[in-house]
């Protein structure tokens, strides 16, 4: 008898912890999900469009980047430089980059950078649709939520005092050597009820690349 409340309580010290986190971050998903407009609102940030302004850090020149989002599998992002456009799609596991009359199916490394792209756009609600898949640290300023997929890895830094995402770094694993790519999150305005960034900071490692500017949001159905 002794043994089995030995093996028992064992167990609840191996599990409890598991349980403990799995707990800490659905509280902090629902209260992501309040700060952010609640789910009802946040359902709009499945289905969406959206225009940005971009100022290309590593040149004087400037452009667009016009995005279509249907979560979670779905993403277009068109790029409009002053010379050139460029357009990724990334339809569940398929990927595609067209250059002006050439059309390439994206494979490797180069696919599982757009499948970070669409990972990054996660909004609250989609976390917690993947909590189970979440594991959770934390800062004195910061929650860390931390989704793995494959070869990628994202982190959502959430902050402690607004519940909003400040920034989203994304990991990937290019033959020996790791990339890492950073969006940070400002501005954050109500749009038909839900808080969205109209602001990102884009760096690639520590190399600020580009700012962009929301110029235009529809919701779509």
């Amino acid at each position: 008898m002794k043994q089995i409340i030995t093996i028992f309580l064992t167990m609840l010290v191996l599990i409890s912890p598991a349980f403990a986190q799995e707990s800490d971050i659905d509280a902090v998903i629902n209260k992501m999900l309040t700060a952010s407009g609640g789910e009802e609102k946040l359902l709009q940030l499945n289905n969406y469009k959206q225009t940005w302004n971009v100022e290309f850090m590593n040149s004087d020149k400037s452009g667009y980047d016009k995005r279509t989002i249907i979560l979670p599998e779905y993403l277009k992002t068109e790029i409009i430089y002053p010379d050139k456009r460029e357009v990724r799609i990334v339809d569940k596991e398929t990927g595609t980059k067209i250059f002006g009359n050439k059309t390439l199916q994206a494979k490797g490394p180069m696919l599982d950078a757009m499948r970070l792209q669409l990972m990054r756009l996660y909004h609250p609600l989609e976390l917690k649709n993947r909590a189970k898949n979440l594991t959770m640290t934390q800062n004195n300023k910061q929650y860390i939520l931390a989704l793995k997929n494959g070869a990628i890895a994202v982190e959502y830094i959430v902050s402690k005092k607004t519940y909003l995402i400040e920034k989203v770094i994304g990991r990937l694993q290019m033959g020996p050597q790791q990339m890492e790519f950073l969006t940070r999150y400002e501005d954050y305005k109500s749009k038909n009820g839900v808080l969205i960034p109209h602001k990102e900071v884009k760096f690639v490692g520590s190399m600020n690349t580009a700012i962009m500017t929301l110029k235009k949001i529809e919701f779509t159905k």
